[in-house]
């Protein structure tokens, strides 16, 4: 029964890059990847629920174990979600990860410094709300239509949702950086592989991983978003968003570019985990 791996991480910290890994790896005869690949890792709850006027989280929290049993009791061996949801039990009652239909999951963590400036960038934001939903502990995003809704994902702020993934017991993280799938995309994305074959049966090609990295580097990417457009914009709601989705990545740099206060403010807020995850330094 139990047959879905995660792919989780808060907003704008590399979920996608993974996913269009992960796709091309396992969709693909050789590891060369299409974007259409991406439409075989769907995004939880976002697509599993339809639109509803006065629609909310907790009537649709009540509905996951519904779903994703559902989901666990396809013919596939393994289906592969991807997910911004922090990993908690609701009114003590209704989990958002269902350890009874989750093979493990994958966590990439990415600096917050970066991320504020990936969240300005997707949701042509300024740098103050930017900050304000980095750290809103009580955040969520949902698609809304007018006075529609559907999808509510309760993301936290960046602590949060990190610490939800890291301190639960029961189920199998794996977890990764994503300046690491960044900058040593091969060696991290064959950890993943490595890793994920503790859990689910598949065979490790090297010529596969090598056409992997080629065709999803960020460099890669990038070209093949200026040439077709990104293919999920419009599912994300940011079709009217000039700005690319795979936009900096690598070349993002916080202390060139953050303002210095809210530099200085995420520093104090988040200073033990940024130095446990090695990002700040004695």
């Amino acid at each position: 029964m139990k047959k879905i791996v995660w792919i989780s991480s808060y907003p704008k910290s590399g979920n996608t890059f993974l996913r269009a890994m992960l796709s091309a790896f396992f969709y693909s005869k050789d590891g060369t990847f299409k974007q259409d690949y991406l439409k075989k890792i769907s995004e939880f709850p976002r697509d599993f629920f339809d639109f509803k006027p006065k629609n909310n989280f907790l009537n649709e929290v009540k509905e996951y174990e519904k779903i994703q049993k559902k989901i666990s009791s396809s013919d596939k061996d393994v289906i592969f979600l991807k997910t911004h949801s922090a990993n908690l039990i609701i009114n003590e009652t209704f989990p958002t990860i269902n350890k009874d239909f989750t093979v493990c999951s994958i966590y990439i963590v990415r600096d917050p410094r970066n991320v504020i400036l990936s969240l300005k960038n997707h949701y042509n934001l300024d740098i103050k709300k930017s900050f304000s939903l980095l750290t809103n502990e009580k955040n969520f995003i949902s698609m809304n239509n007018k006075d529609l809704s559907k999808g509510y994902t309760l993301t936290l702020d960046w602590a949060s949702n990190y610490l939800s993934w890291k301190n639960q017991k029961y189920i199998n993280t794996i977890f990764v950086k994503f300046e690491d799938l960044v900058f040593e995309q091969e060696k991290t994305f064959t950890y993943i592989l490595n890793k994920l074959k503790k859990f689910i049966n598949f065979e490790i090609d090297q010529k596969k991983i090598e056409n992997v990295i080629k065709t999803t580097n960020f460099k890669y990417l990038r070209q093949l978003e200026e040439k077709e457009g990104f293919i999920e914009n419009k599912i994300m709601g940011i079709s009217d968003n000039k700005n690319f989705f795979f936009n900096k990545g690598p070349e993002q740099n916080f202390n060139k570019d953050l303002d210095p206060s809210i530099l200085e403010e995420i520093n104090k807020k988040y200073k033990n985990l940024l130095y446990e995850l090695n990002y700040l330094k004695e």
